[in-house]
């Protein structure tokens, strides 16, 4: 093994073991030439995989810091139910249904003027390891699904369109910004001190070409972390 690769190694432990809790620093690059007895380029390049798997960051003048790990990752490119997400990534997971009433698509969506807005509002509160993490509120419009009948939290809307229903998704159009936390946030994630919440909005596209609904989900920002891959044209 090279000497850099065993660096990385003890201090990637330290870190997953607690040594160096979020947002503390780590040795410093002379510290671990010290530590190591190695050139400052060995202990820079053990450092550098760290920042390139996530795990640290550089802040220039400061030193090297642990980056929250706390964070559960969700793919914005794909178009997948909160279940299929969950059981994908073998998330420790369980919805709570807050509500189901009759309601507008409120004006927030980019949606068409010549769209029957008319909707059944499903409210749900996503857990994750036993923490409220995520707010979701659907919009599925009245025009495809008149009445949403024997809804359960268990029951994935996706599942409830194509498998009960008998229609196929075919693709999502996606709009993500970061807002402050507002009063519904604070109390239904039990949040005590401000936070960002990172809003994902969605219109959920049928095969036909049709808009089956809008979705509003509001993540904890200190929560959320999206991974996507893009490639140079």
């Amino acid at each position: 093994m090279s000497k850099y690769q065993y660096i990385h190694d003890e201090l990637l432990k330290e870190i997953t073991d607690g040594k160096y809790p979020d947002n503390t620093a780590i040795p410093s690059d002379f510290a671990l030439m010290n530590r190591y007895k190695v050139a400052r380029e060995t202990s820079r390049k053990a450092v550098s995989m760290l920042v390139d798997e996530g795990y640290v960051i550089r802040i220039r003048g400061r030193g090297t810091y642990v980056i929250n790990q706390n964070r559960f990752s969700f793919p914005i490119s794909h178009v997948e139910s909160y279940r299929e997400l969950a059981a994908r990534l073998k998330l420790d997971e369980r919805t709570k249904l807050i509500s189901i009433s009759d309601e507008d698509v409120p004006l927030v969506f980019d949606y068409r003027s010549d769209i029957d807005v008319h909707s059944s509002k499903v409210v749900r509160l996503r857990y994750l390891d036993n923490e409220p993490v995520i707010i979701d509120r659907d919009y599925v419009l009245k025009s495809i699904i008149p009445e949403l009948t024997a809804l359960t939290p268990s029951l994935s809307l996706f599942d409830l369109f194509e498998k009960e229903q008998g229609m196929t998704i075919s693709y999502a159009k996606k709009t993500i910004t970061i807002e402050n936390a507002n009063a519904v946030d604070r109390q239904l994630m039990s949040l005590t001190e401000p936070m960002a919440i990172v809003v994902i909005r969605s219109e959920t596209f049928l095969n036909d070409g049709r808009i089956i609904s809008f979705t509003e989900s509001r993540h904890r920002g200190d929560r959320f972390k999206s991974v996507e891959f893009a490639r140079r044209q």
